[in-house]
């Protein structure tokens, strides 16, 4: 592998993030349009069909951490993730087809819930089986200065997702009568999940990525205990490693509460507090776009600033826009656009670099297992923080719905204020600056 290999290679950090914009299509369609059909089609109150809602999560903070260690242990001709992204994404689609199959059937009149649940539970099994993998996969195919740059790419794919969801899928909704019908909504989310496997299996080949990355490694003289992939052994962190892999955990459990919390209540806040109607979304499209056109230049940010401090300013935007939202009022609703502007800039500060921060504490051989432990802390977010900040609305009401994203994003400034490990080690940042002298 040559010296221009060492640089940024932008476009395999799009093909390796394919599984995840396929995987993020599917749950932007899932917590989408599952609720409207629990609750449309099998009649299911609001208490029951939010426990069903709750399964995915559930399954996520169980497995997640079991299928990273799963495709750690992996080793064959497709290499250690792309396997599980495989059946995963196999078993999810076929789980989301006959789900549309049994709410064809519920429109047509003939109601069965039970096939309906159980190909919803093995939907999010599924789906929740390849979470980490195809994340993970990311990481494999970067060195490790690289990972924050390449995070920021899988977000924006995610993002794009999101975007292609909202247009596309929303437009597929169809309105029969007094029934709202998903059928080619959820035809068009497989298909599109579908076209992005396929074009991840012709151009991705994981193991030769690999072995690219292992020799730029060596290249650069970064070969150590925790870059050796053919080290099997258990990652094996000492007190001080220990302590930070609990605060940033704990920070991102935090930051999550406080961004779930805030975004799961905010159309009651829009409609009940400021009394607009909900479909006034030009400040969450301003939040959505900014944050999407921030994810690149935060990248660039991190590589001057270190990953905790470039975190820890994106915190600072946050809860200055989440407090700000706060102040506003009925009678100056446009206010809002200041302050989620400000959270926009911020979030992708955070966002793009707790992954890399706690992959950096185990050895790349371990990568699936501690990315598993990240998405554990953000799915445990997911469970506690929609019932906790309902406790405040209900005594408060909707408008404390920004402090509490300020407090908790707070919390988690101050467990990162504390951490010693994760950034980028400067002998690492020093030998790619050197590559990249050689190579101009």
């Amino acid at each position: 592998m040559g010296r221009n290999g060492i640089k940024m290679n932008w476009l395999r950090a799009v093909q390796v993030s394919l599984p995840f914009f396929a995987l993020t299509l599917f749950w932007q369609a899932y917590d989408y349009v599952v609720p409207l059909i629990l609750s449309g089609h099998y009649r299911l109150g609001t208490t029951v069909y939010s426990v069903i809602m709750s399964i995915d999560n559930v399954i996520a903070l169980i497995f997640l951490p079991l299928f990273g260690i799963l495709s750690d242990r992996i080793s064959g001709r497709l290499g250690r993730r792309t396997p599980i992204i495989l059946l995963g994404m196999a078993g999810g689609m076929a789980g989301l087809f006959f789900m549309n199959m049994e709410d064809k059937r519920a429109i047509a009149g003939d109601v069965r819930f039970v096939p309906f649940l159980l190909f919803l539970l093995m939907t999010v099994f599924f789906m929740s089986l390849h979470r980490s993998p195809g994340a993970t996969i990311v990481t494999d195919c970067f060195i490790r200065p690289q990972r924050t740059t390449a995070n920021a790419v899988l977000n924006l794919m995610a993002g794009l997702a999101g975007v292609l969801f909202g247009i596309v899928g929303h437009m597929l909704i169809k309105e029969e009568g007094t029934t709202t019908v998903f059928t080619s909504c959820l035809a068009f989310v497989m298909a599109g999940m579908a076209a992005a496997t396929i074009l991840y299996l012709i151009v991705v080949r994981e193991n030769r990525f690999v072995e690219e990355v292992r020799k730029a490694n060596e290249e650069l003289g970064l070969i150590d205990d925790k870059t050796d992939v053919t080290d099997s052994t258990p990652t094996k962190l000492d007190a001080s490693e220990k302590r930070s892999l609990i605060l940033i955990l704990g920070a991102v459990l935090f930051i999550y509460m406080g961004y779930n919390g805030f975004h799961t209540h905010y159309t009651n806040f829009l409609v009940t507090h400021l009394h607009k109607s909900a479909a006034w979304t030009g400040p969450y499209l301003v939040e959505v776009g900014v944050g999407m056109l921030m994810m690149i230049p935060a990248a660039f940010i991190t590589a001057k600033l270190g990953r905790k401090k470039s975190a820890l300013a994106g915190m600072i935007s946050c809860v200055t826009g989440y407090f700000g939202v706060s102040t506003v009022t009925s009678g100056h609703p446009g206010s809002i656009y200041f302050w989620f502007l400000l959270a926009a800039i911020g979030f992708p500060l955070f966002a793009i670099n707790l992954g890399p921060m706690v992959l950096e504490l185990g050895k790349d051989s371990d990568a699936g297992r501690y990315m598993g432990y990240y998405y554990a802390a953000v799915t445990g977010a997911q469970i506690i923080t929609p019932t906790l900040a309902s406790l405040f609305i209900n005594v408060h009401g909707y408008g404390v719905i920004g402090i509490y994203g300020a407090v908790c994003t707070a919390a988690a400034f101050l467990m990162m204020v504390s951490v010693r490990h994760g950034d980028v080690k400067p002998d690492f940042l020093r030998a790619l600056k050197d590559a990249s002298a050689v190579d101009d």
